[in-house]
């Protein structure tokens, strides 16, 4: 059996989680707002607490996965720098191997959900994941192994350029995708047509207000939520003409939409891929995360098997 971390803004999450990917017990505890040792200690606590539900001892596990938002250095095992939590450098590897005295791995969160998905996948091959949030994030699986390029920094595929010149994006740069097509970028959409939206004034305008808004007939509701989906496809279509993965597996709140954005993404990149007018190629499938919010979770706990598995 395994562990798993996911590291979140507001909570860690620990869970353990079979060699098959099945999440047998998960706990949670607040993400502190002090230094490396609160953040450190409160990681180590939610271990216990789930330790102590399973009735295991740290004898039962064979290695501990550790998956966090911001710049990872892997091969010390420690969590860098993540401009949303308070952490710097924070030495999460010697602290859990001292106090558990097990094989400790860390990975950012978004590349621990692909290896979550991957798993989780019947006849997953080749997959590209994006986490469609606030942000943009992204995991690539190649050949069963996560991919994470010659620096460790690859996948960032929320910060590829859709728009050269456009939005500013939170990385200082200008006209990432991420600007366009994560939830942040479908507000700011709303926002420059806010009048037309003819939305109570003062009122503040979130992705559920949007959708909502449509649900009731807002024509102009509709029209930025199209828009806002094409952003989408944009960007996936470059996924599948730079990869041609067999699968790409979309997570994140957005997903809680369904076929109402799902569909119309499938039409949009299987429109405009390099491939759409050979109707004999085999295509991509596009398919919503199946695991979830639990995907950080189960992927961070199989970032050993994943590793020492090819």
């Amino acid at each position: 059996m395994y562990i798993g971390i996911d590291v979140g803004g507001m909570s860690i999450k620990a869970g353990i989680v079979t060699d098959k990917g099945k999440l047998l017990f998960k706990n949670s505890v607040p993400t502190p707002l002090g230094g490396n040792d609160e953040f450190c200690k409160a990681m180590g606590e939610a271990v216990d607490n789930v330790l102590s539900e399973a009735g295991c001892s740290p004898n039962d596990i064979d290695a501990i996965g550790v998956g966090a938002p911001g710049i990872i250095d892997r091969e010390n095992c420690r969590l860098v720098y993540s401009c949303n939590i308070h952490y710097e450098n924070a030495p999460v590897g010697d602290y859990l191997k001292s106090k558990y005295g097990t094989n400790v791995i860390a990975e950012n969160d978004a590349n621990c959900a692909a290896v979550g998905e991957y798993y989780a996948s019947e006849n997953a091959g080749n997959i590209v994941f994006i986490t469609l949030g606030t942000g943009i994030g992204g995991g690539i699986i190649i050949d069963g192994r996560l991919y994470s390029g010659s620096n460790g920094a690859g996948a960032e595929l929320g910060h590829t350029v859709t728009h050269a010149g456009g939005r500013k994006c939170g990385c200082g740069r200008c006209g990432c995708w991420e600007a366009y097509a994560s939830t942040s970028g479908l507000i700011k959409l709303a926002e420059e047509n806010r009048d037309k939206l003819g939305l109570t004034p003062g009122i503040s305008i979130d992705g559920i207000t949007i959708f909502n808004e449509s649900e009731k007939g807002n024509l102009e509701a509709s029209r930025i939520i199209n828009e806002w989906i094409g952003e989408i496809g944009i960007g996936l279509t470059n996924m599948v003409n730079i990869f041609q993965p067999d699968e790409i597996i979309i997570g994140g709140a957005v997903c809680a939409q369904g076929d109402v954005i799902m569909e119309p993404v499938r039409k949009y990149v299987y429109e405009n891929e390099y491939t759409a007018p050979d109707k004999n190629i085999k295509k991509v499938r596009i398919t919503a995360s199946r695991l979830g919010g639990d995907a950080g979770i189960i992927g961070a706990a199989l970032l050993w098997k994943n590793k020492t598995s090819k």
